[in-house]
């Protein structure tokens, strides 16, 4: 995937067996003082394997107009931006690769503060239908969510961008970015004693129609699972 490609380009540091580096080439400080570090090196290997796996979870196309995915790879650019400052301080380094392994994780980031920071995490039921839904801290005080629900005779896939509102409501929208979905569509979550519950945000807009099998529906409750 686009993302993953990119991301190769973006973790220039690692141990000799790491993911995302050779450490036979390494040129920078950083890169050596990392190679130099078994702990670090493993970290790193995490954050290559993490990245991959919150892109698979968030359901992120790899199509160059996606908004998800520029909103995926502005986060690790900061990141990473933010890991090279820290030089050859090797605590630096340790505390920020945590930082993004957290954030990888769906948990929110403790060094750029959201208004979603409560709701990231995971959600879902395996009770029929099973539903799951992801909300992971993204920059600009925003998150990338993922909600999906399936059934026997049906299945739901929603990937957007949730932003806060009013009463800890949170509006996911999801842009038409390969006009497949006929317009940007968007699912309103407000909070319930458990987690959120999941409506389509505007009653003219059938969603569900645009993103689910005949039948499905992606207005569920969805507990919290962390």
């Amino acid at each position: 995937m686009r993302l993953l490609l990119v991301l190769s380009f973006l973790l220039v540091a690692g141990a000799a067996q790491a993911a995302s580096f050779d450490c036979k080439r390494a040129a920078t400080p950083v890169e050596r003082t990392i190679c130099a570090d078994a702990a670090l090196s493993q970290l790193d290997e995490r954050t290559v394997a993490a990245y991959g796996e919150a892109v698979e979870t968030l359901g992120i196309s790899d199509d160059l107009n996606d908004p998800a995915g520029d909103l995926m790879l502005k986060g690790h650019q900061e990141w990473s931006a933010a890991r090279n400052r820290c030089g050859t301080t090797t605590s630096c380094l340790l505390q920020q690769y945590l930082r993004r392994l957290a954030v990888l994780s769906f948990k929110p980031d403790s060094q750029a503060p959201s208004p979603l920071d409560p709701a990231t995490g995971r959600y879902g039921t395996p009770v029929e239908p099973a539903r799951e839904m992801v909300i992971m801290a993204a920059p600009g005080g925003v998150a990338l969510v993922n909600i999906r629900v399936n059934a026997a005779d049906w299945t739901c896939a929603f990937t957007g961008i949730g932003r806060a509102e009013a009463g800890g409501a949170i509006r996911i929208t999801r842009a038409d970015f390969d006009g497949t979905a006929h317009g940007p569509h968007a699912l309103l979550l407000t909070p319930t004693r458990l987690g959120f519950l999941a409506r389509h945000a505007d009653a003219k807009d059938n969603v569900s129609a645009q993103f689910c099998g005949a039948g499905g529906s992606l207005e569920h409750p969805f507990p919290r699972r962390n």
